[in-house]
């Protein structure tokens, strides 16, 4: 299972080292959007939008015409002329969903607690996914050897709790439930985590800053805001207007 874990670490763009610590995750848009109908394309025609545009800049430029009633009155700057005034609104039927391979359970808890999300999260209890599970190692560079040593003293402590285990009369559910429950906030776990793209941006400007944020969480918002933003630049802006102030861990 470990190797398993590890390649799909690999195949989402992250890199795994000695082929247990996650140095960097896998961060990836899950899917494209949905094809636009042909009704809302024929309305798009109608009121003089390239019918052809993808469904994402459609509807987004559909709904700022709607929201005044005045598709025969718009300039070519009018959908940028809204964004520009702070109404993201527009852009409030997208919904994305990206794939999080090799994040740090302590930082998915973060992610989550905003309750703005619809997710699937890897379990760790009646499944033998955790039973040998990765580690995060997110620090500074000259630091990952320490964590690597530490993480490799608590497999050892693990191996001789496993031994204990094994002379109780626990169901093999509550054993694996109960060893799972050793593992630190570093263990990394897999989640696909879907939100509105304007929730997505709300998220960054709220976790992007360094003022009550963790390095780790700054890290994950980092490659997502870059990300969202290559594809959906009028929505998502650059790490760095969200607060990015290069190294986290200084």
């Amino acid at each position: 299972m470990r190797e398993l874990l590890v390649e799909s670490v690999v195949k989402a763009g992250g890199t795994v080292q000695a082929g247990r610590y996650v140095t960097a995750p896998g961060i990836f848009l899950t899917q494209g959007e949905a094809p636009a109908s042909p009704e809302l394309r024929e309305i798009a025609a109608l009121w003089d939008v390239d019918p052809t545009r993808d469904t994402f800049h459609l509807m987004a430029e559909c709904s700022a015409l709607v929201t005044y009633l005045n598709p025969k009155k718009r300039s070519p700057g009018y959908v940028q002329s809204v964004l520009d005034k702070g109404h993201l609104s527009i852009a409030g039927q997208s919904f994305q969903t990206l794939g999080l391979f090799g994040v740090p359970l302590e930082t998915v808890i973060e992610l989550l607690s905003h309750g703005l999300d619809s997710t699937a999260r890897l379990t760790s209890s009646a499944v033998m996914a955790m039973d040998d599970p990765l580690f995060c190692v997110y620090g500074p560079d000259e630091l990952r050897p320490l964590q690597i040593e530490n993480l490799e003293r608590l497999l050892e402590v693990r191996a001789q709790f496993d031994e204990r285990w094994r002379a109780t009369d626990l169901s093999p559910i509550a054993r694996r439930e109960l060893r799972n429950s050793l593992w630190p906030g570093s263990r990394a776990t897999f989640l696909f985590m879907g939100m509105r793209l304007i929730d997505w941006a709300k998220l960054l400007a709220k976790r992007l800053p360094r003022a009550g944020n963790e390095a780790m969480l700054r890290v994950i918002c980092r490659r997502i805001a870059a990300l969202l933003h290559e594809r959906f630049p009028q929505i998502v802006n650059p790490p760095e207007s969200y607060g990015w102030d290069g190294d986290p861990w200084r």
